[in-house]
């Protein structure tokens, strides 16, 4: 126990997310395995989509944000830096920002989570579950957004870059 208390903040959310990754994508194997690409997806959107409530509420607790509404582009931004302050590790290689006042900007180009399906030979079928995550964050905090391009597969199958904006409608 001794060396886990010596390790730092960054090593141990980098080895937690690492193994939690590691667990996602076993479950996902598996149920491809014994179900089909088309169930895999299915049921890793209806994990995420459970997973958001339960993640939202919990990382607004951490942080004291009780309010009953985002009204606002500026509690979004907190909340998305929050969000992935918390989940975001090192190796998964993508970028985002927010360019301009109601905009979400993201950019991916190795994607793991693609990687992965390539290797289990699915990719032109898997359905992004990072970007239907995020959509999820944003549906658990009541925010109309829409977002361009809509992703129902991967980008990554379309063209060699995965980006696009999600807008927000706020009247500020």
């Amino acid at each position: 126990m001794d060396r886990a208390k010596n390790m730092g903040i960054k090593d141990i959310k980098e080895l937690l997310v690492k193994c939690w990754m590691t667990h996602d994508a076993m479950w996902f194997f598996h149920t491809l395995r014994n179900d089909g690409i088309e169930k895999a997806n299915q049921i890793n959107k209806a994990a995420i989509e459970s997973l958001a409530e339960i993640e939202v509420s919990r990382v607004r607790k951490k942080i004291g944000d009780d309010s009953k509404e985002i009204k606002t582009f500026e509690h979004v931004v907190d909340m998305i830096d929050t969000m992935f302050g918390v989940v975001k590790a090192d190796f998964m290689d993508f970028q985002f920002s927010f360019p301009e006042k109601n905009v979400f900007h993201w950019e991916v180009d190795k994607c793991f989570a693609y990687e992965g399906m390539k290797n289990l030979g699915v990719s032109e079928n898997y359905e992004c579950g990072l970007l239907h995550r995020v959509q999820c964050w944003l549906n658990v905090l009541g925010v109309d957004y829409r977002s361009d391009p809509k992703v129902k597969g991967c980008l990554l199958n379309e063209k060699d870059h995965c980006s696009g904006n999600i807008r927000f409608n706020f009247e500020e």
